[in-house]
């Protein structure tokens, strides 16, 4: 993957560093640490593009605070 320094995503976890996709929301151990139910909202709710655009939906952003919510109720924690 070859992005600029300007243009790096890295993982939403909180504390991860790790350089991700654009149109990813995080890395492998992250995303899979996440509850399916959780996963599958946030593709639910992905727009094609969005990363580009930097124009996500309502729902996503909903869906990915949910996320956020979870992992400090989960207390950050792979399981």
């Amino acid at each position: 993957m070859t992005l600029s320094r300007a243009n790096t995503h890295t993982c939403h976890w909180p504390g991860c560093k790790r350089v991700v996709p654009p149109n990813m929301w995080g890395c492998k151990a992250h995303w899979f640490a996440l509850p399916k139910v959780l996963r599958d909202r946030i593709w639910a709710t992905y727009v094609p593009g969005q990363e580009i655009t930097k124009t996500p939906s309502p729902a996503y952003i909903e869906a990915a605070c949910a996320v956020q919510t979870w992992i400090v109720g989960a207390g950050g924690v792979v399981r």
